[in-house]
């Protein structure tokens, strides 16, 4: 049956087609050859010749090259789900194959899985942080057009609070915002009503500032722009936190009238649970208003200002345009703007500023410690491989594919990086918890860190990665031996360049611990300067707590006063206190008061006749006696230093020489405003570091509170030095501060070590996990080395035989061993060193009095690493001594 002819044709046109494949054309051709073949025989049988029995066939069948194509596509489609299935049943047998290959190592593999899921969590979990901070949009509409706009002062700092002034005048002169807003930072004010009197954080903020943020209410509403202008109702919004905690989230409640610190508000609106700006702490938020007085306000500097660029306009417009504004203001008030400026910021980049360059430094660290991880796998791969190169050979002359046998392989490491991966989600949510917990807590939006799908897809291409990393080579390396020189060759014997491979991935592992090691030692070195530094006061059991008494209740600076020294003849009278004082300026909580003044006999300094700004702080009697400052020269502020008598004044060492180099500063006087009184120099007091040890000290100047000349100054922040340990009587300070106001809460109560702490939080914190990826480092190296070692004397095992067997002596077998390991790590530190000293350099911000390449730690380095490779090859090298020569050479 059939046409040779209809055949002939359907090859024709198969030919001129794409080819798909042999199978698939002689399939194609059966089957079109046998339906043109019957119908061809059924028309010759109804009494046609053969020539047009096979033309009305052809022309029924119809267009027989779109058959052809139907009939491909369907056999294409039928071979690839067949070699889909195949692909599949293969994989399957390879995965049960390596899940038993395995099993039979479980040594190794729960080595390898416990050192790839630590390699793997913490390097997720320190991009969980970046991504919390940098990376995850702000929880604003548009957030990219948020920017923060700052005054440049003419002493160079270039985020400096706004004065209203400035502030209302740029609202008016600029068209490059949709809205621009003013803030202030967070301060306590007291909640009072039928519970307990509770401390609340507060932040006054101008209706133009919420519509920047493009803020909504959960409840109620936000501030209308009349609720921004002078002589309107007092108005608040809470957020969602105190909604919940405080008013049991009752909606009654918007409407309602709460008392802050004496002062009868009206709750308007209750923000949402993502809503906390400007500070993750805020309570309250209060409507703030600017009169006309303020607008005349050049000389205080104290607003944060938010705005929202308008549509279409970039960046550097607005910054242009404000650069004009300032020279505009520059020019109409020169006594006060004279070399001032502004910045505009995006709002992101002034939030995380700071801690950027941290983030991004421990993003790297953790990114050298995986790679280390997948080296160190990799040359444990590897020395398997090379023991099953037999396995290898065999398979391959029964006829296995290389790339089916490099698969294979790789389907094993694929087993090692899932197991390690999700015992790496376990690393991680443990690490995202240690990290919040062990971060200072000013580093912005952390405690938004949370596992989302992009931080578990970053932990999926991590473990990818790291399986192509440390599975690659060992698979390419196992396979590429012919099987005839692998079945040939001795046992104990390396396959082509394995152990040259090996060499190098030690070499490699060795550089990137060096690395390590010196950018932890750097931070431990610089820790150990830090802690060494001489703060100028001294900080052991010393509590402080902030006061702040409401302004409408004291009013005058005669009723603060008065509160006050009521307050510490309480607090002197308690058991086991040593002495107690206030100040304004208390150490790192410092609120950086610095005012423009003016010393007797002298002209300006400058030619607007503004002086230079100093720190003040108005310090009670006792003040230098309870943090222990000297006084150098004079005396101290004394408790005769009343309102009534002469004013006087305390300034420090550094301040002095500054306007009195000669020492003659005892006598002079100093003024703050030209109508304001003069006050009498009467000591010179050390130099305190206020901000910090990493921090220079300060110019201050330390006048009598009972002598402030201004009733807005109605905080005072209580330093106690006690006897024993000085948290205990934090409860007992509270209840004296409300025997005198129950409306008064004391806030931010700590101890001065607490404090001095929190200010070198950031580089505690580098120098915690850093140290921790260093000692992961060295173990890593050392169990490296000691792994190639060990390796390397089991292959050996016959030729150390003979020579013990011809009289080599057991010492120089071990130092062999020992030389071996110790060479290549110090071949490591030949690489690691340089590069340790180029990236060394990102840790300039958080090294203190040392610098990047500092001599001791790049000698104590290496010292350490090569004795932590001796320390790995000390057992292999035992072991090369214990080889029974006999034994040996009859194993093989």
């Amino acid at each position: 049956m059939g046409s040779k002819r209809a055949l002939e044709e359907i090859r024709r046109v198969l030919r001129v087609r794409r080819p798909l494949g042999r199978q698939v054309e002689r399939d194609v051709s059966e089957e079109i050859g046998f339906h043109l073949g019957s119908r061809v025989d059924d028309l010759m049988a109804a009494g046609l010749g053969r020539a047009e029995a096979e033309r009305r066939a052809m022309g029924e069948f119809g267009d027989v090259a779109a058959a052809e194509r139907a009939l491909r596509r369907e056999s294409a489609r039928r071979e690839r789900r067949a070699r889909r299935t195949e692909w599949v049943r293969e994989l399957g047998r390879d995965i049960a194959f390596g899940w038993r290959t395995l099993r039979t190592s479980p040594g190794f593999t729960a080595a390898a899985v416990i050192t790839l899921a630590l390699g793997i969590g913490a390097t997720t979990a320190i991009f969980g942080g970046v991504h919390a901070v940098l990376l995850r949009p702000l929880p604003y509409p548009a957030p990219d057009r948020l920017v923060k706009v700052w005054e440049t002062s003419p002493e160079g700092a270039t985020t400096n609070v706004v004065s209203s002034g400035n502030y209302m005048d740029w609202r008016e002169q600029t068209t490059s915002f949709s809205a621009l807003g003013a803030h202030s930072w967070l301060f306590g004010m007291t909640l009072t009503g039928e519970d307990d009197p509770v401390r609340l954080r507060v932040v006054r903020i101008t209706p133009s500032a919420l519509d920047a943020l493009g803020a909504g209410a959960v409840a109620g509403r936000t501030f209308v722009g009349a609720e921004g202008e002078p002589g309107g109702e007092a108005v608040a919004m809470i957020s969602h936190r105190l909604w919940r905690g405080r008013f049991g989230g009752e909606p009654g409640i918007v409407g309602a009238t709460v008392t802050l610190d004496g002062q009868p508000h009206t709750l308007v609106g209750v923000m949402p649970p993502s809503f906390d700006y400007p500070d993750p702490e805020v309570d309250v938020w209060r409507a703030l208003r600017f009169g006309v007085a303020d607008r005349e306000q050049r000389r205080s500097h104290q607003w944060n200002v938010i705005g929202r660029l308008a549509d279409d306009v970039p960046l550097e417009r607005a910054r242009a345009e404000m650069d004009a504004v300032a020279g505009r203001l520059a020019q109409a008030h020169p006594q006060h703007m004279t070399d001032w400026g502004v910045n505009v910021v995006p709002l992101r980049a002034d939030m995380v500023g700071e801690v950027r360059g941290l983030l991004w430094v421990l993003l790297g660290v953790v990114g050298v410690v995986l790679l280390l991880t997948c080296v160190n796998l990799a040359n444990l791969l590897l020395a398997r491989a090379t023991a099953r190169d037999r396995e290898m050979a065999v398979r391959g002359a029964l006829g296995a594919a290389r790339r089916r046998l490099v698969r294979q392989l790789l389907v094993e490491s694929l087993l090692l990086g899932v197991l390690g991966g999700g015992l790496a989600l376990a690393v991680l949510v443990v690490g995202l918890d240690g990290l919040v917990a062990l971060a200072p807590p000013d580093i912005p939006l952390l405690d938004d860190i949370r596992v989302d799908p992009v931080v578990l897809a970053f932990a999926a291409g991590t473990t990818l990665l790291a399986t192509l990393l440390f599975g690659l080579v060992p698979a390419l390396r196992a396979t590429a031996a012919a099987p005839g020189r692998a079945l040939r060759s001795s046992r104990g014997s390396d396959g082509p360049g394995h152990g040259r491979l090996r060499a190098v991935l030690l070499v490699t592992e060795v550089a990137l611990a060096v690395v390590l090691v010196v950018g932890a030692g750097l931070l431990l070195r610089s820790m150990t300067r830090l802690n060494a530094v001489d703060p100028g006061l001294d900080l052991e059991n010393v509590l402080t707590a902030v006061v702040d008494i409401p302004w409408s209740e004291y009013g005058t600076s005669e009723e603060q006063v008065a509160f006050y020294r009521a307050l510490l003849d309480r607090v002197r009278a308690m058991p086991g206190v040593v002495a107690a004082a206030g100040t304004t300026e208390p150490p790192i909580i410092g609120y950086a008061n610095t005012f423009s003044y003016e010393i007797e006999g002298r002209p300006a300094s400058t030619p607007t006749g503004r002086e230079d700004d100093e720190r003040l702080a108005a310090v009670t009697p006792d003040y230098f006696r309870t943090l222990r400052i000297p006084i150098l020269e004079g005396r101290a502020i004394a408790s005769t230093d009343r309102a009534d008598r002469t004013p006087v004044m305390v300034i420090s060492e550094s301040l002095a020489r500054k306007q009195w180099p000669g020492g003659d500063a005892l006598g002079q006087r100093i003024r703050f405003s030209a109508d304001g009184s003069w006050f009498e120099i009467i000591g010179v007091a050390g130099d305190a570091r206020m901000d910090g040890l990493d921090r220079p000290a300060p110019p201050v100047l330390y006048m009598a509170q009972a002598q402030k000349p201004w009733g807005w100054l109605t905080w005072l922040v209580l330093t106690v030095r006690t006897e024993a340990e000085p948290t205990a009587l934090a409860p007992a300070i509270r209840d004296e501060l409300q025997a005198l106001d129950a409306a008064v809460l004391p806030e931010r109560v700590a101890t001065l070590d607490q404090l001095y702490a929190e200010s070198a939080a950031r580089r505690r914190f580098a120098t915690v996990l850093l140290g921790a990826f260093a000692v992961l480092a060295l173990v890593l190296g050392a169990t490296g080395i000691y792994g190639v070692l060990s390796y390397a004397v089991a292959r050996r095992r016959r030729e150390i035989g003979i020579r013990m067997a011809l009289g080599a002596d057991r010492g120089r077998v071990a130092r062999s061993v020992l030389r071996d390991g110790v060479l290549l790590a110090a071949i490591g530190l030949a690489f690691g060193l340089p590069a340790a000293l180029v990236l060394s350099r990102f840790l300039e911000s958080l090294v203190f009095g040392i610098s990047t390449a500092d001599p001791a730690t790049f000698v104590a380095v290496p010292v350490t690493l090569l004795a932590v490779a001796a320390l790995g090859a000390f057992l292999p090298a035992w072991r090369a001594t214990r080889v029974d020569p006999v034994w040996a050479m009859k194993a093989e």
